[in-house]
């Protein structure tokens, strides 16, 4: 795993521009901005002597800076828009450490999820390096009727089974089902740059406890979070 933290970049995408929860990344969350949990998780992992954050905006970054991360520049606005996947600013910071050539993998955490531990960083980066893999990324057990039973507008006024009587069956008997939680991602940039997203083929997950899972899209996560600190 030291061989490849050592080719691996650390990156949070943080832009400013979050329409559902205004300035998010700044937002206090039990004291401290929810950009800070990230940070702080992936410090505190013990792999990485830097991590970067990619932003656009000016006190996103001072905050950053304040929380022990690296903000080498800001990125241009034209790849922080709501449209652009949270990969791409990081793939863009990747290629301009050109100090650094020796990287060809990128570890994602995205803020939207501050409650992710430093072991939780720690498994899924021991669990790409076992090199079986060319994405990670951490998932969380959904609720079997929460998918199988999914319903939705049928003809007229009716509604109907998304899957037909395919799953109509008890929860005992219905198979699992994973969501991708948004909290980590791993990809080799090569992989990443041809596929254009983190769920290409030679996909493995990491599963992570809806309790650390959270992902804060609007005020109720971000109360949720809070009430998940304090305890």
């Amino acid at each position: 795993m030291t061989d490849l933290r050592n080719k691996m970049i650390c990156t949070i995408p943080a832009r400013a521009g979050s329409k559902r929860l205004t300035r998010k990344n700044v937002r206090d969350l039990a004291g401290k901005p929810l950009i800070a949990y990230s940070i702080e998780a992936a410090l505190e992992s013990g792999l990485f002597e830097q991590v970067y954050v990619c932003t656009e905006d000016e006190e996103i970054a001072r905050t950053a800076t304040k929380f022990g991360a690296i903000v080498p520049q800001l990125v241009p606005e034209d790849l922080c828009g709501d449209l652009i996947a949270s990969h791409i600013p990081c793939q863009y910071l990747a290629s301009q450490l050109k100090s650094q050539p020796e990287i060809d993998s990128l570890l994602c955490l995205q803020p939207s999820s501050p409650l992710r531990s430093a072991q939780d960083v720690r498994d899924a980066v021991e669990k790409f390096s076992q090199g079986h893999c060319d994405f990670l990324v951490s998932v969380t057990t959904i609720d079997p009727h929460d998918f199988h039973w999914a319903v939705v507008p049928g003809e007229g006024s009716y509604w109907k089974m998304f899957f037909g009587t395919q799953y109509h069956k008890e929860r005992p008997l219905l198979p699992p089902v994973y969501r991708p939680n948004g909290s980590i991602k791993v990809a080799k940039l090569s992989a990443l740059a041809a596929t254009g997203h983190f769920f290409g083929e030679r996909l493995d997950v990491i599963e992570t406890p809806l309790e650390r899972s959270v992902h804060v899209a609007v005020e109720f996560d971000l109360r949720l979070c809070e009430t998940i600190l304090r305890g």
